[in-house]
C-alpha cells in the first residue's frame, strides 16, 4: 500500500463501520452530519473523485444509492434528499477519494 493510500481516511474504515457496502461501494454514517440520517457512500478503490470511477463504478453507484435510500427510508422516513459530489478542492473537496453524500431532508 503506497503512503497515499495509507494516510487517506476513506481506504482505512472498518467492514463493520459499514451500514451498507457491496462489492465497490460502502456508506457510513458522516462523523459530522449535517442533518439526521447524513451518510457518505464511499468508493472501495481508491479513486480521487466521480471523475475517476471506472465504468462499472459509475453503473453500480446507483445501486448502492438506492440500497442506502431505502435504508434510511425505513430508519428516518426523511420527506426529501439531496445527492451531493464535491469534486476538487476549488468544489470544497476536503478528502481526496471518492465519496457522495446522501443527505436526508425533513
Amino acid at each position: 500500500m503506497t503512503d497515499k493510500l495509507k494516510s487517506c481516511v476513506f481506504c482505512n474504515i472498518e467492514p463493520g463501520k459499514y451500514i451498507v457496502a457491496d462489492e465497490l461501494f460502502y456508506a457510513i454514517p458522516d462523523h459530522k452530519p449535517h442533518c439526521k440520517g447524513h451518510t457518505l457512500i464511499i468508493s472501495k478503490r481508491h479513486a480521487e473523485n466521480y471523475f475517476e470511477l471506472n465504468s462499472e463504478e459509475t453503473a453500480q453507484l446507483q445501486e448502492i444509492v438506492l440500497k442506502v435510500k431505502a435504508h434510511l427510508d425505513e430508519k428516518y422516513q426523511p420527506r426529501g434528499y439531496r445527492l451531493l459530489m464535491n469534486c476538487g478542492r476549488a468544489a470544497g473537496q476536503q478528502v481526496f477519494h471518492f465519496h457522495l453524500h446522501l443527505l436526508p431532508y425533513y
